[in-house]
């Protein structure tokens, strides 16, 4: 047992802006709580006053700071010390709290805060985070040696590989930069995904865009990170799957219509547009500014054959497909399906009944493919629509 100690050891706490730790029974009031000396007042932010009132306090960092000063618990400030001496110690911080870690890495270096701003001040510029003023003044590394890491490992290793290295650098909270690293080496972790998406969905000519690629890359790493306890969410830099995204990805009827190359769509739509008649140019300008504005509605165009309907259809799915939204070319016969770009017949696409009585109703389920394909879609082009006598209900 320890019953004496000489010179003294204090801890000295700090905290956040507006993260003052308080402490009180389940039965304070509390407004006498906030009335409390210790409230308004901490080690932490009497050290600020005490730069500025006193010159010798100006050169001392934090955690020198009870070298030559001395803390009067009973009135809560500092005062310079007479005699004797005194050793510090921070209380230690888990680089998972984030802003905290990087302020402590700051108080061993800054002199003569007032603010918690000025401790964020580097050369006269403010940083907006601490992290960021500990980069600018070299006390953090650059995590180049973890990118060179994966990026060699990325020669002999699989993605699934890749990925678990990855999350066990997470977890060993060895990475100052996070986002840095994943940002830096998000294609090779990403390297399987999108063979593997092809496989569950069946679908070889499957593509997937850098977000998707991102966000199901995301979802294999929470996974791995479940499974050993911890979870991105710790992570505060490192964003988190979304899993409607997910949703939209694994949604087949989805991502067949998305898996368009909107470069050529572009360029095909300029042909298109420019041998345009007058007609067509007015049906076209008043349907796509329905769609860019999501204003909605109905449009019947009535021609006789030859009069160029069907390059119309043409020409709105290249306009709208190639801005990567959605259009279903849809029409009732199976023979008229087969002139539009991505058609199909209304019956199959809306799961209309071939007999249709008085009561009949097309059954899509709410939480479906199908229904998530509707909700997406921005336009619905039906060909020979008269075709179909009696309107279903969905």
């Amino acid at each position: 047992m320890i019953e004496h100690r000489t010179p003294s050891v204090i801890r000295l706490p700090f905290h956040l802006p507006v993260q003052q730790q308080v402490i009180y029974e389940s039965f304070d009031d509390l407004d006498d709580i906030l009335d409390k000396p210790y409230v308004a007042s901490s080690m932490f932010l009497e050290w600020f006053k005490c730069n500025q009132n006193y010159p010798e306090a100006r050169t001392l960092t934090y955690v020198e700071f009870p070298t030559k000063f001395v803390w009067k618990a009973d009135k809560r400030y500092w005062k310079p010390r007479k005699k004797g001496f005194s050793i510090d110690r921070i209380h230690a911080v888990s680089p998972s709290l984030g802003e905290a870690y990087y302020l402590r890495i700051l108080l061993n270096k800054v002199k003569v805060p007032t603010t918690f701003a000025q401790i964020r001040t580097v050369n006269s510029v403010e940083y907006p985070t601490f992290r960021d003023a500990c980069y600018a003044c070299g006390l953090l590394d650059d995590d180049n040696e973890y990118v060179e890491a994966i990026v060699e490992a990325s020669f002999t290793g699989t993605g699934y590989y890749l990925r678990s290295l990855f999350c066990t650098l997470l977890m060993s909270e060895s990475m100052s930069r996070r986002e840095f690293v994943w940002e830096t080496t998000w294609t090779y972790l990403s390297d399987d995904i999108l063979y593997k998406q092809r496989i569950v969905l069946k679908h070889p000519g499957l593509e997937l865009n850098e977000e998707q690629l991102k966000n199901l890359t995301f979802f294999e790493i929470e996974k791995f990170l479940l499974r050993n306890n911890s979870t991105l969410k710790k992570f505060s830099t490192m964003p988190f799957p979304n899993q409607d995204s997910i949703s939209f990805v694994n949604n087949l009827l989805l991502s067949e219509e998305l898996a368009y190359d909107n470069v050529m769509l572009a360029q095909e739509f300029e042909q298109l547009f420019s041998s345009f008649t007058d007609e067509q140019h007015s049906v076209y300008e008043e349907i796509i500014e329905a769609v860019d504005k999501n204003k909605g509605g109905e449009f019947f165009v009535y021609g006789y054959g030859g009069t160029g309907k069907t390059y119309l259809w043409k020409t709105l799915c290249t306009s709208i497909r190639s801005q990567g939204k959605i259009v279903l070319s849809i029409a009732s016969s199976g023979i008229a399906s087969l002139l539009l770009s991505g058609g199909r017949t209304a019956h199959s696409r809306f799961h209309i009944p071939i007999n249709l009585v008085e009561d009949s109703f097309c059954y899509i389920k709410p939480d479906s493919d199908l229904a998530y394909l509707l909700r997406e879609t921005s336009l619905i082009i039906w060909d020979e629509a008269p075709m179909v006598v009696t309107s279903p209900k969905f």
